[in-house]
């Protein structure tokens, strides 16, 4: 394989990541228009985000050892088309139900492609240093795809439906098959082992149980519904674990976590893509609904954050080498944590530079710990595991990206219900005029608000506009301030004990 040829397979599986990542958020810039259409309610909205941040974390480690035994390339080709086809069909979506089904299906997809680009990146990278520097470049576009999606969305949104921003993916996912059946070529495990199916089943309801729990707990608090969650996701990841324990060939070889490196650096994964996303699923919201921007004006307040991470992703490596890995990680965490408090600040009338400034710092913190993250994640296993590797690393992601969606969200939202009704309290019978339905939309989101304000009396809009919005921001930044701290937690810990330099990581 000649040197071109290397960077070569690299561009193509970064065509497929980009589109991959995008749909992390190019969704949350539509949340707006997708409400009002469907009539969408918060844990609808929550889902249709959710929906393919879970399934793409509850099908990630099977997909990996799909790729380790039957062939990467293979099973990047398959995550190819089950995303064009949920992408296509979400075109044609009707109820926010359908949608977040549809959004399920390229979860799926997704989690076939995004650890076959890794394990198949870590093949055609054997040399350390060459290797971490395709990784930056591979971290950059994974946060390139997950940062730019609300400015693409909003630029699609100028002049098209909510239903562009799934449209343009099949077309993206037919060229990167066409250049990867041409350039990228196949590899497998050659110990070829044997398929874990109960222990991916049991990884995947956890999950996905995890996530119902934390999101119907504000709607329906510790209910005979909510408790039947909690417990079938205890069952399944206590079960999962003993059964991981005792199978020959488990889908997650927890011999992986007797390497402190190892459990550090996906904690660390789960951190920044925990504060990234929830970060992500408020802006639009507060950019779109309380300051009344366009779709593509809140994406391009966004654009500072994604076109610094990608800067300082790509920068990242070289920096490492001067520095040091662990100085790297801890500066960037402690960046991403001062950006969200930063955003904590915000109000109704925070200038864009301000906002786009908090942004922006979030952006290189995430741009600085990635790719020494990820490098010490795949450093830690084997050459002949890098399936399995690269699927805990994006697991690990994409559950921080479900939870920071459903944890924040759900901070978000009990606090939003409780400021609403106390104004509808304090104002006593003086809003009897205001139909019931309608308050009922108020206190169900910004979004609903958004719809039922305009059938107010017109002499309430106004004040209702004012309060609804203090009340979102107010919400939005509480939940930011408890992301930060999250993410402050993580940067004490890599202090700690993340290693100073990644070159001798494997042999450790």
């Amino acid at each position: 394989m000649t040197r071109n040829n290397r960077w070569a397979i690299l561009a193509v599986l970064c065509g497929a990541l980009f589109i991959v990542s995008l749909d992390n958020t190019i969704v949350n810039v539509a949340l707006p228009s997708i409400q009002k259409d469907l009539s969408a309610s918060t844990s609808e909205l929550q889902w249709i985000v959710d929906a393919y941040a879970v399934l793409f974390a509850g099908f990630l480690l099977l997909a990996g050892s799909l790729g380790d035994r039957f062939g990467r390339r293979l099973i990047f080709v398959i995550g190819l088309v089950i995303f064009a086809i949920g992408s296509g069909a979400a075109v044609f979506t009707h109820t926010g139900g359908q949608l977040a089904l549809c959004r399920a299906l390229m979860g799926i997809g997704g989690a076939f492609v995004m650890p076959s680009t890794l394990s198949i990146l870590v093949q055609t990278f054997p040399e350390p240093r060459e290797r971490t520097r395709a990784i930056g470049i591979w971290a950059a576009v994974s946060g390139l795809g997950v940062a730019i999606g609300p400015l693409a969305g909003g630029a699609l949104l100028e002049h098209f439906s909510w239903h562009s921003v799934f449209a343009v993916n099949p077309p993206i996912a037919v060229i990167v098959l066409i250049a990867a059946f041409v350039l990228v070529p196949e590899s497998v495990n050659p110990l070829k082992p044997r398929l874990d199916l109960v222990g991916a089943f049991l990884w995947a309801i956890g999950l996905i149980g995890l996530v119902l729990t934390i999101i119907e707990l504000p709607d329906s608090g510790w209910s005979t519904q909510t408790v039947t969650f909690a417990v079938v996701t205890l069952l399944a990841m206590v079960g999962f674990v003993v059964w991981e324990r005792r199978v020959e060939t488990p889908i997650l070889p927890l011999s992986l976590f007797a390497s402190r490196t190892f459990d550090l650096a996906i904690t660390i994964v789960a951190l920044l893509y925990f504060a990234l996303s929830g970060a992500m699923f408020f802006f639009p919201q507060f950019l779109q609904l309380v300051q009344g921007r366009t779709p593509f004006e809140s994406g391009l307040a966004i654009l500072p954050g994604a076109t610094l991470l990608v800067i300082f992703a790509v920068v990242s490596p070289r920096l490492g080498e001067r520095f040091g890995s662990r100085t790297l990680v801890v500066v960037g965490l402690l960046l991403v944590s001062a950006g969200l408090v930063a955003a904590s600040t915000f109000t109704a009338t925070s200038p864009t530079l301000f906002v786009s400034a908090s942004l922006g710092v979030v952006g290189i913190g995430m741009g600085l710990a990635l790719p020494h993250a990820t490098s010490a994640v795949l450093g830690s296993v084997p050459p002949e595991r890098a399936g399995i590797g690269s699927a805990v690393n994006e697991t690990m992601g994409e559950v921080g990206s479900a939870l920071g969606v459903a944890v924040l969200g759900a901070l978000l939202s009990t606090s939003y219900r409780a400021t609403i009704d106390a104004a509808i309290t304090a104002a006593g019978r003086t809003i009897d005029v205001i139909p019931t339905q309608a308050l009922d939309q108020v206190r169900e989101s910004l979004a609903g608000a958004s719809v039922a304000i305009p059938q107010f009396p017109a002499e309430y809009i106004e004040p209702a506009r004012r309060i609804v919005g203090e009340a979102f921001v107010n919400s939005m930044d509480n939940a930011l301030f408890v992301g930060a701290g999250v993410v402050l937690l993580g940067a004490i810990l890599a202090f700690a004990f993340f290693p100073t330099r990644l070159e001798n990581v494997g042999e450790h």
